[in-house]
């Protein structure tokens, strides 16, 4: 196995064990609650180990489709569509249209759209559930659904993720890498360099 490839099972290992209380040695997440350690093992196990780590967040970038994927070891508590901790967030580029950013709210209060950055950010307690949202969001963003028609497919995939089940929603990212070149909108200066004028 190369050096990379051992570094990378080791970490993993490290975490999984922690996350299954385990005398490990101490790695990053061994003191955080349990639903950030298990999906940062999940996470680690998938897509190596992180390349930026702090006491409280584990930051993965360029990993599978995501720009960028962070694993808090406190997450935002969120009931819907079952109560659960948002700890890990996951971006991919994709530029929602403005009148679509309440749609997409209405949806999931946890998918947020970003004009400046021209990302898409689900946060949830896996990523399946990211993947559920984003895939969610994008028909919601087509029109293919209507916000409470989301909602009610979000509520009957997550009954099937917690069956044990993966359900077609949830098992593979349909959101299109749309835009190849720049999504960012950096807006309009309203407030130009002494000496420039409009």
């Amino acid at each position: 196995m190369s050096p990379p490839g051992f570094r990378r099972l080791a970490l993993a290992v490290a975490l999984v064990l922690t996350a299954g209380g385990a005398g490990a040695a101490e790695p990053i997440a061994a003191d955080w609650p349990e639903p950030a350690r298990k999906v940062a093992a999940a996470i680690a196990e998938k897509y190596g180990p992180p390349q930026e780590q702090t006491a409280t967040l584990l930051i993965w970038h360029r990993n599978g489709p995501w720009i960028r994927t962070v694993v808090h070891k406190v997450g935002a508590e969120h009931d819907f569509p079952a109560k659960h901790s948002d700890v890990v967030e996951q971006s991919l580029p994709y530029k929602v249209p403005l009148n679509l950013f309440s749609a997409v709210a209405t949806f999931n209060g946890s998918v947020i759209p970003d004009r400046t950055r021209g990302t898409l950010t689900a946060y949830g307690a896996d990523e399946a559930e990211n993947v559920l949202s984003l895939n969610l969001a994008r028909a919601v963003v087509r029109g293919e659904l209507t916000p409470e028609q989301a909602c009610e497919k979000q509520v009957a995939a997550t009954q099937e993720l917690a069956e044990g089940k993966t359900p077609e929603l949830a098992a593979k990212l349909t959101v299109e890498q749309q835009q190849e070149g720049d999504v960012t909108d950096p807006d309009t200066a309203m407030i130009l360099p002494p000496g420039r004028s409009r």
